[in-house]
């Protein structure tokens, strides 16, 4: 692959330009954006306090985590 490509940089930049996925965490009622994602876990920043890490499988319950459009 060309250099350019795999430069951290163009890795964020690229990053920036995707929509970013949005989760509602139901018992809290805080929403969430996923602000990166490693071998299936993603990094979720609320709006505001601590970031929290969840993987694809707990993001998948229906019965905590919803999907926001």
């Amino acid at each position: 692959m060309n250099e350019m490509y795999d430069s951290t940089l163009f890795q964020c930049i690229d990053a920036q330009c995707k929509p970013l996925l949005r989760y509602l965490h139901k018992l809290t009622g805080i929403r969430y954006t996923a602000v990166s994602e490693a071998s299936g876990t993603y990094e979720l920043s609320p709006i505001h306090g601590e970031r929290k890490h969840a993987s694809q499988e707990q993001l998948a319950d229906a019965e905590v985590w919803q999907k926001l459009v």
